[in-house]
């Protein structure tokens, strides 16, 4: 997951994203003064997370237990370290070490938790994952539909000596649509076309 991280500037600041959307909340929190695990420590983000969670088909916190917990509140004895632990145990909270570590969020929780940081964030964050998700993939296929044609037509150019005279005249616009593709890509995530 974040292998593919891609890095978009709000205010200044960098925010950090896989290519599927997953939000770096450790570092984002961090530079508005705050921290993922104080917002996950919170029985209204366990709540949240295992509604989520149940309706994505991921892991859900048993009912039973998300009910004993609203009972005891987070006032009692080792209650936020256990709504930590169930908050991750879904799925849909990752922690990683390392250079792209930190907590990472699920998509549809990245943007409840932008708005516990900050409402024009949440907003901002909302328009990006949108274009991640679906803007990108769309420049992507056209992308990866492209190479292909490029791929084939060469390929059949190499195959018989009548394909090579025509491939001069077939190769610049595949070429250019390649290109073309290729800025569309980096125009929707954000990305200066280098």
């Amino acid at each position: 997951m974040n292998s593919n991280v891609i890095p978009f500037d709000f205010d200044g600041q960098p925010v950090h994203f896989s290519l599927d959307g997953w939000l770096n909340a450790t570092k984002i929190a961090a530079r508005m003064g705050k921290e993922p695990t104080a917002w996950l420590r919170q029985i209204e983000t366990l709540e949240y997370i295992s509604f989520m969670a149940e309706a994505l088909g991921f892991n859900s916190v048993p009912r039973t237990e998300l009910e004993e917990i609203k009972a005891l509140g987070t006032s009692a004895p080792g209650a936020k370290k256990r709504i930590l632990e169930l908050s991750k145990s879904t799925g849909m909270v990752r922690s990683k070490a390392g250079a792209n570590g930190g907590t990472w969020l699920h998509p549809k929780l990245a943007i409840v938790f932008a708005r516990w940081l900050n409402t024009k964030f949440a907003v901002w964050c909302d328009l990006k994952i949108e274009a991640i998700l679906h803007g990108g993939m769309s420049a992507r296929e056209q992308l990866d539909r492209a190479c292909k044609a490029l791929d084939d037509r060469k390929s059949q150019a190499s195959e018989d000596g009548k394909g090579l005279s025509s491939w001069r005249w077939d190769k610049p616009p595949l070429e250019q649509s390649v290109e073309y593709w290729l800025g569309q890509v980096q125009l929707t995530l954000g990305l200066d076309a280098a």
